[in-house]
């Protein structure tokens, strides 16, 4: 008897395109993410998917997590001098 192939659900919200600036660095950095994943899973991983994982993951962890752990990467960032935009 065949077993019965799942399909993936769409999700409900359609995808926006958006568009990032990244330093070299960071550019190697998340296609070597890209890469490292793909190697374990067995298929081509794209940069976006690497991008959405790490956002579902900051999103599961909550507030204070993000205050603890992301506030001060991202003073640091700003802090380098790679900074678009303006301060409030």
């Amino acid at each position: 008897m065949a077993t019965k192939k799942t399909t993936r659900k769409k999700a409900a919200a359609p995808n926006l395109i958006c568009t990032h600036s990244l330093t070299a660095d960071d550019l190697a950095t998340l296609q070597r993410l890209a890469q490292d994943a793909g190697d374990v899973l067995g298929w081509t991983v794209s940069s976006s998917a690497i991008v959405r994982a790490l956002l579902r993951h900051a999103r599961q962890q909550g507030d204070r997590w993000a205050r603890a752990q992301l506030v001060p990467l991202i003073e640091a960032e700003i802090a380098s001098g790679t900074v678009w935009g303006r301060k409030k």
